[in-house]
């Protein structure tokens, strides 16, 4: 559950693992290192597939190896977990995600 929409957490030059762009809900696997070298696996919830293609979002965005941003809303119990509101490619642009 992602009830607070007023926390959102930016992680910065995360490493894409793999996007899943699938029906009920597509995922971004992704790997993200803190400020203090500790490296973690975390996994990102978007709108479903058919949704994200009526916004204009496409399997192809991202790639395995691409450095990206990633923002959203951690989920209230599962660790490592966002509902991402968008993520910012390498060419800088910012792509919301619905």
């Amino acid at each position: 559950m992602y009830p607070n929409r007023e926390d959102e957490s930016i992680l910065e030059d995360a490493v894409v693992g793999e996007f899943l762009f699938v029906n009920p809900h597509a995922r971004l696997l992704f790997s993200w290192t803190d400020a203090d070298g500790t490296a973690s696996e975390w996994e990102g919830e978007l709108s479903g597939s058919t949704e994200l293609v009526r916004s204009g979002v496409y399997a192809s965005l991202l790639g395995a190896g691409d450095r990206i941003t990633v923002k959203g809303y951690p989920h209230s119990s599962i660790p490592r977990n966002l509902r991402l509101s968008s993520v910012v490619l390498p060419d800088g642009r910012e792509v919301p995600l619905p």
